[in-house]
C-alpha cells in the first residue's frame, strides 16, 4: 500500500541568517534582516524534507499554495528553526503547518501546500515551452 507522511509527523530544519538572506530589491539591501522570500525558500525546504523519503522513483512533487505571515525580524547570524507538521495528507497533496522560530522567538508561520506529480512532468513542459519560444502555460501545463 503506497505511504504518505502521517498527520501530525514533523521535520525541524535549520539554518542561520546570512548577509545574503536579507532583504534585497532591485539589487540592493532594503532593509538588513532576514527577508520574507528566505523565508519562503526555507518554508519549503522543510516541506520537501516532509514529504520527500515518501516519494516512489517516479514522483515528486511542486508546490501549490503557501500563506505566510512574517512576524517578527530575525539578524544575520540568528540559528532558525523552521518545523513543518504535515495537517492534511491525500493522493493528491501534502499540506503542512510551518512554524520558523529565531533565538528571540516565533519569526514566521504558515501553511505549505506540496502536489504530487508524475517526475519529469515539469521539465517536459519547460521544455515545450522553451520550444515554443514562450514561458507561458498552455495545453493544462498549469495544472499540478
Amino acid at each position: 500500500m503506497r505511504q504518505w507522511p502521517r498527520l501530525g509527523e514533523q521535520v525541524v530544519h535549520s539554518v542561520t541568517v546570512t548577509a545574503e538572506m536579507t532583504a534585497q530589491l532591485f539589487g540592493r539591501e532594503v532593509h538588513p534582516v532576514y527577508a520574507t522570500a528566505w523565508m519562503v525558500r526555507h518554508v519549503e525546504e522543510a516541506g520537501r524534507l516532509l514529504i520527500e523519503r515518501y516519494l516512489g522513483p517516479d514522483e515528486d512533487a511542486t508546490g501549490h499554495r503557501i500563506e505566510l505571515t512574517h512576524e517578527a525580524p530575525a539578524f544575520v547570524g540568528d540559528r532558525l528553526t523552521i518545523t513543518a507538521r504535515a495537517t492534511e495528507v491525500t493522493d493528491r497533496q501534502c499540506g503542512c503547518e510551518f512554524e520558523v522560530h529565531s533565538p528571540a522567538g516565533v519569526v514566521g508561520r504558515g501553511v505549505f501546500v506540496q502536489r504530487y506529480v508524475q517526475r519529469g512532468r515539469l521539465s517536459a513542459a519547460a521544455r515545450k515551452a522553451r520550444a515554443r519560444g514562450t514561458g507561458g502555460t498552455q495545453d493544462g501545463d498549469q495544472d499540478v
